[in-house]
């Protein structure tokens, strides 16, 4: 038998992204940021704040966006100086603050769709 965990450990993150939604994405980004941290990988911490940054609407997001741009120059600028642990600490608090958003804004899809269904 010829198998291969690595190609079926990849078809399932593509799976996993292709199916995600746009916050999730995005918190997976986070998390690709962080265990850039937590490997003391400076490419991978990077890479995630990299995408995060590109990932920004600056048109629809006005001030949040600009903040958060400014957030990502100063952790890239961190990490390349080595302060990893400094980095993953603010990257985990903004990935839990956008999971909580996340969840809520699920919490009230689902609440209008279970009004629509019983109206």
């Amino acid at each position: 038998m010829n198998y291969r965990p690595r190609a079926a450990y990849q078809r399932y993150r593509d799976t996993q992204v292709m199916s995600a939604d746009p916050l999730q994405l995005v918190i997976m980004v986070y998390d690709l940021a962080i265990a850039g941290c937590n490997e003391r990988n400076l490419e991978k911490v990077t890479r995630g704040l990299a995408e995060l940054r590109d990932s920004l609407n600056h048109e629809d997001g006005g001030q949040l966006a600009a903040d958060l741009l400014s957030i990502y120059i100063y952790l890239a600028d961190q990490a390349r100086k080595g302060n990893y642990e400094h980095v993953a600490q603010m990257l985990k608090e903004l990935r839990d603050t956008w999971a909580i958003a996340r969840e809520q804004i699920l919490q009230q899809s689902s609440s209008v769709e279970a009004y629509s269904v019983a109206a």
